[in-house]
């Protein structure tokens, strides 16, 4: 084989091997954005919401026409709640919330119909404590 011929197939064979990182590593951190927006997610129930003790992430849908991501959580078992975001960024991206009326169990803490709306408020939510809270996140 010529020189040329294996500095070619060398170059390709690095190329491509430089590809599957990475696209390897956008998996791997679309995942860990998926994770720690279901921490804040969390987070946010256990500051809005009165005696969540159990909190399991169905899993992730992305919209093809419009780009935005959503999820749906069951709270303590029986309340499901499903919220959608723009980004996977942060809470300050949620775009909507939604729940029917008739089996979400979950009673708002006192002052939250008050507060500003979730996006002013992340600071406040982050610093709440997960402690004695289960979660299942989607991934597990």
């Amino acid at each position: 084989m010529k020189k040329s011929t294996k500095a070619f197939i060398a170059l390709m064979i690095l190329i491509g091997g430089l590809f599957m990182v990475f696209s390897l590593n956008g998996k791997r951190t679309e995942e860990q954005q998926k994770r720690d927006l279901e921490t804040s997610i969390a987070k946010l129930l256990v500051h809005d919401y009165e005696g969540v003790e159990t909190i399991k992430f169905q899993g992730w849908g992305r919209s093809r026409e419009t780009g935005s991501w959503g999820t749906t959580v069951i709270i303590n078992g029986e309340s499901r709640m499903s919220l959608s975001f723009d980004r996977l960024s942060g809470l300050k991206e949620i775009s909507g919330s939604s729940y029917h009326p008739d089996t979400f169990k979950l009673v708002e803490k006192s002052g939250i119909e008050d507060l500003d709306p979730i996006m002013y408020r992340v600071k406040d939510i982050e610093k709440v404590s997960l402690k004695g809270i289960r979660i299942i996140h989607s991934a597990e």
